[in-house]
């Protein structure tokens, strides 16, 4: 087939809104740091619907900064051990937190039918590397040493 039109990604109309919003300048990266955080956070504040979860906030010991926040989402009602999923975001480590990424880890814990634990690093420019970096590997070990105590299968 050497249709080009026949060989373009298909996105979902909300995904395709958003690409197209977001097409034109300014860009993210030309806003700077206050207002490129503003962005990001008001591009999640719009009435959506979240699959219902079970979410608890805990503080793990160790890392370069003593201690990071860490964001415990779990499916509504599932008791017993789960799989876990570390979930780390990205946007070079300068955007984002638990209200941006939150949609997206409720939907990874319902429809994985696992435990998300989303560390909430401290950001870049304010932190330099490697402290993000050792922070969610903070988490991570809680995770494997500690996790039982929250119903958490570091095996898995």
């Amino acid at each position: 087939m050497t249709d080009t039109a026949a060989q373009r990604p298909v996105l979902e109309p909300a995904a395709q809104s958003f690409v197209e919003a977001t097409a034109n300048p300014p860009y993210l990266f030309d806003l700077g740091l206050v207002d490129g955080r503003k962005a990001v956070d008001e591009v999640q504040s719009g009435d959506i619907v979240k699959p219902v979860v079970d979410e608890e906030w805990i503080t793990v010991e160790g890392g370069p900064t003593g201690s990071v926040r860490a964001r415990i989402v779990r499916p509504t009602g599932v008791g017993g051990a789960l799989p876990v999923i570390l979930y780390i975001h990205g946007a070079g480590w300068v955007f984002g937190n638990a209200h941006t990424h939150d949609r997206l880890v409720r939907e990874l814990a319902v429809g994985a039918q696992a435990v998300v634990v989303f560390p909430e690093y401290d950001l870049s420019p304010e932190v330099r590397y490697p402290v993000a970096i050792e922070q969610n590997f903070a988490v991570a070990r809680w995770v494997v040493e500690e996790g039982a105590s929250k119903g958490l299968d570091g095996s898995r």
